[in-house]
């Protein structure tokens, strides 16, 4: 008899959690310790580029858990996170006990330097291989990019496309409609839209760049995603692609944007943001960041990231627990071979300077 594809993700998933829970007195052991040493600590500090509405959920579930610890997330960008954690720590200043980023490439500069502190948290056996490239260095959530409309103006469905070929053909079918009134991410100025326009050319290969020589003529790049979503509103962009998910989502829903705003993920390929996080070499508050982390990664601690805004990965979290969207869900939707995970790939660091010319001829920058 044949098993489908959920019931045997199911049943490897339900092996592997009994067997984790065949050590629960080690893992207590290691959680006892780690509460005592976290009382003379009192809080954690992380540097993220998640803002405080998306954190939210996630550090009031954390200090409903240990009230005693004090939850400080600073909403900096990839590179600024990363770069004020070296001046800091540089000097022996107080910096980042944990950094939470989407930024594949950065990530990989900071293993080369040596500076992810290598915590096993007890839920690594449960946890997908792709979400943990080193020891230490973790997922917290899987984030998709989609496309976002201002459904006002692309009133009719076929102005409304799934996919970015599809999107690429109504440009074509009417130029006037589009005509520079498209934005993403700029690639050149933002690690995140770097590695996920590096990935999805990468998994489609000329297919990938062909959509990307019809679509930059008519995009004009932004640095962040909230002014994406304040220029689609107000009507000076008709739609975004590879928006950010984390950004849009919640506000959508809670602000009432979606009486303006539609999206959809991209069914030709859905690039996959994988948000890292560590705890770093420097961190002064090491039990207090060790609790935090094996909070976000438990089965609890994704549900408040789906809460958030924020994608959970973990396969017992199921799509009824979260108001947005979960890994599964994504999966099921696109499909497997349109899920573009954006990882940890050396070649992003190698072809970095030779991609970035040929996207700014794309988009018609100037070298």
């Amino acid at each position: 008899m044949k098993m489908s594809l959920s019931s045997f993700r199911s049943a490897m998933f339900a092996c592997v959690a009994g067997l984790a829970a065949l050590a629960p007195l080690a893992a207590s052991a290691a959680d006892a310790d780690a509460i005592a040493r976290s009382k003379t600590e009192r809080d954690v500090l992380i540097y993220s580029n998640i803002a405080a509405y998306n954190w939210g959920p996630v550090i009031d579930a954390f200090h409903a858990k240990y009230p005693w610890l004090k939850v400080e997330a600073l909403d900096l960008g990839p590179a600024e996170a990363f770069e004020r954690y070296y001046s800091e720590s540089s000097v022996k200043r107080r910096t980042a006990d944990i950094i939470a980023v989407a930024a594949p490439d950065t990530w990989m500069r900071f293993i080369d330097r040596d500076q992810v502190e290598p915590y096993a948290t007890p839920d690594a056996a449960v946890l997908p291989e792709w979400s943990k490239p080193v020891k230490g260095l973790y997922t917290i959530s899987a984030d998709p990019v989609v496309l976002i409309y201002n459904k006002l103006l692309l009133k009719s469905k076929d102005q409304r496309p799934d996919t970015l070929d599809g999107l690429a053909a109504q440009i074509r079918k009417q130029p006037a409609l589009y005509t520079k009134r498209l934005t993403t991410y700029d690639a050149t100025s933002h690690p995140f839209a770097y590695a996920l326009h590096w990935t999805y050319v990468h998994k489609r290969g000329q297919k990938g760049w062909d959509a990307l020589k019809a679509l930059g003529p008519q995009t004009r790049p932004e640095g962040g995603g909230a002014t994406m979503v304040e220029k689609i509103t107000a009507g000076e962009y008709v739609g975004a692609y590879f928006g950010s998910s984390v950004t849009f989502l919640r506000r959508m829903k809670e602000e009432g944007r979606d009486q303006v705003l539609d999206w959809t993920l991209l069914r030709d390929g859905t690039p996959i943001m994988v948000r890292g996080m560590a705890i770093t070499r420097a961190a002064s508050h090491k039990a207090a960041a060790q609790l935090f982390i094996d909070f976000a990664l438990s089965r609890e601690g994704q549900i408040a990231v789906g809460k958030g805004g924020l994608t959970p990965y973990r396969p017992d979290v199921a799509k009824s627990a979260v108001p947005f969207l979960t890994l599964d869900a994504i999966r099921d939707t696109v499909g497997e071979s349109n899920l573009f995970m954006v990882g940890y790939d050396r070649a992003m660091l190698q072809e970095q300077d030779q991609f970035l010319a040929q996207w700014k001829a794309a988009y018609g920058l100037k070298r």
